[in-house]
């Protein structure tokens, strides 16, 4: 772990010209190293050496730690540029990550073998993964602003898990880290980061919806966990992750309705920095058909005492939920439900276009008609144009999110 310090922090390099050969550029700082050749050619790793991201002629690959790999293709679509997103399956993946190695191995060589890329020529990409899966359950959904975070599994699957439209953990039952069982975990997820911290930004605590716990397990489990993260790490001096202090979870309109301000306050002061809330709907009818309980008042409720205390609220609703019948009621509800949030700097609306599983109960049994994607956006697009607050940075982050994207 003591290799790259030897070189500055940041910097770059430039290999000598090769006759009919791109040219290859390797850049890092504190956080990535880039290796480019060429114009569109690049590949992104962070500085434990794992390929984060990569580009090849336009098209945008993005790598989970678990290994698997997204495709992002831009293409004219019937409204303008569209995003095609895939999944690799095993052959292009195979292909893809050799590409990497080619890529990293003629960077190394010409270069002049740069230090900082040792630990990218040295790292074995699927053991790395394979090690990965055995410290974290598959990690299913993030925020779209979280994606960088250190994700550490509090809880397991999702404690309501009966939502219509919902599969993400319909396999997985519900369960409670153990104070002993959640130590280990994370001790083993800063030891598997190593370098690569400098990467994440804060902590996310999963899966489904962590900040529900009882008050008591959320209180005692949030202090442990920033004095283990304020206390220096022997192992390796150079690199210190107070940058990590900072949580956020996942957290219902419905469990907490107990939970007083004054318990709100206190995990606001032990690093409880921002809450993102599934409100869905401003239709209580529309709720209903997603079989997700409370109601829009009690959203509303929630967001005002999540506020009061200092915690930053991410709000995410869904557009085409509902289908044709509901549509005007579930926009205009919508609307005016995200209207009366106090939502402001810090804050973030995330619009999310209805990804219907084929194998969820919504459409199983015929909840309602499925709208077409344009449909779905043609809802974002009206409920951007109904809501009144302030410009970003004054109001809040209003942002599309697109869950095929996500992958940790």
């Amino acid at each position: 772990m003591s290799d790259l310090p030897k070189v500055p922090q940041t910097g770059s390099l430039l290999a000598p010209p090769a006759p009919g050969t791109p040219p290859f550029r390797l850049v890092w700082n504190q956080e990535r190293i880039l290796l480019h050749q060429g114009r569109d050619q690049m590949c992104a790793f962070d500085l434990a050496g794992r390929p984060v991201s990569w580009v090849r002629h336009g098209v945008v690959y993005r790598r989970g730690l678990d290994g698997s790999v997204l495709e992002l293709v831009r293409a004219p679509g019937r409204e303008g540029w569209e995003q095609g997103v895939r999944r690799l399956d095993p052959e292009d993946l195979v292909a893809q990550l050799g590409w990497v190695r080619l890529l990293l191995e003629e960077g190394w060589r010409l270069l002049g073998n740069p230090e900082p890329l040792r630990r990218a020529v040295e790292l074995d990409a699927n053991l790395d993964a394979a090690r990965f899966r055995n410290i974290w359950r598959p990690i299913m959904i993030l925020p779209p602003d979280q994606y960088r975070s250190l994700v550490l599994q509090l809880t397991e699957g999702c404690s309501y898990n009966r939502c219509s439209f919902c599969t993400f953990y319909k396999e997985r039952p519900y369960r409670v880290l153990s104070q002993e069982e959640f130590t280990w975990h994370v001790e083993q997820a800063l030891a598997f980061m190593g370098a690569g911290l400098s990467w994440r930004r804060g902590i996310f605590l999963a899966d489904a919806n962590a900040a529900g716990l009882p008050d008591s397990h959320l209180l005692a489990a949030l202090g442990w966990l920033r004095r283990r993260l304020e206390a220096p790490r022997a192992a390796d001096p150079v690199f210190q992750p107070g940058h990590l202090l900072g949580f956020s979870s996942f957290l219902d309109t419905f469990s907490t309705l107990r939970r007083t301000s004054e318990v709100w306050r206190e995990l606001s002061e032990l690093g409880l920095d921002s809450l993102h809330l599934g409100i869905e709907t401003g239709s209580d009818r529309v709720l209903r058909l997603l079989r997700k309980p409370g109601s829009a008042a009690q959203a509303e409720d929630l967001v005002g005492l999540l506020k009061a205390a200092g915690i930053r609220v991410g709000v995410i609703v869904m557009t085409g939920v509902g289908g044709p019948a509901l549509a005007e009621e579930h926009v205009e509800k919508t609307a005016d439900l995200l209207n009366r949030l106090p939502l402001d700097a810090g804050d973030r609306i995330s619009l999310s276009e209805f990804e219907p599983d084929p194998r969820s109960p919504y459409v199983l049994e015929g909840t309602a008609s499925l709208l077409e994607r344009r449909a779905c956006r043609e809802q974002s697009r009206e409920l951007r144009a109904r809501l009144r607050f302030p410009a970003y940075p004054e109001g809040p982050v209003i942002s599309h999110y697109d869950v095929r994207q996500f992958v940790y």
